[in-house]
């Protein structure tokens, strides 16, 4: 059996099928085009984040180790007849409500743990666009062969 590393592609597709709020749901490449001109808002972007492994566990020539996964989601929540933030805000909630329900507890594959929330926190909010990126954690197990 190969060693899985975590496909952000089943992170994308689990939102295009569970968060019908979200008007587009693509990966990291696509967030500087976004910030330039955001017609699709709400908008999410799953991000790399970090990968951390343990030391191997086993005494034997095979390698065994536990690898901790963190993806985040970039939000982009955008409500142009508010140009102080405060509607983008009670919007980002809405979306983040769906996003959680859709991703808290979901198992990407039979190789990783479930996901479980890692924390959120605001990266800025211009021209109207409010910008969010909550994190998401799980763990699977790599062993070489």
């Amino acid at each position: 059996m190969a060693i899985a590393l975590l496909n952000h592609q089943w992170v994308i597709d689990r939102l295009k099928a569970q968060v019908a709020l979200l008007k587009r749901v693509s990966g990291a490449a696509e967030i500087a085009a976004a910030a330039e001109d955001l017609k699709q808002a709400p908008a999410a972007f799953v991000v790399p984040g970090s990968e951390r492994a343990s030391g191997s566990s086993s005494g034997t020539l095979v390698v065994s180790q536990s690898n901790a996964v963190r993806l985040g989601v970039v939000l982009a929540v955008q409500n142009l007849r508010d140009p102080v933030g405060e509607k983008a805000q009670s919007d980002l909630l809405e979306v983040r409500e769906a996003i959680m329900t859709a991703l808290h507890g979901w198992q990407p594959s039979d190789d990783f743990d479930p996901l479980e929330f890692g924390g959120g926190r605001m990266l800025s909010l211009t021209d109207q666009v409010l910008w969010w990126q909550d994190d998401f954690l799980t763990s699977h197990f790599m062993r070489s062969l």
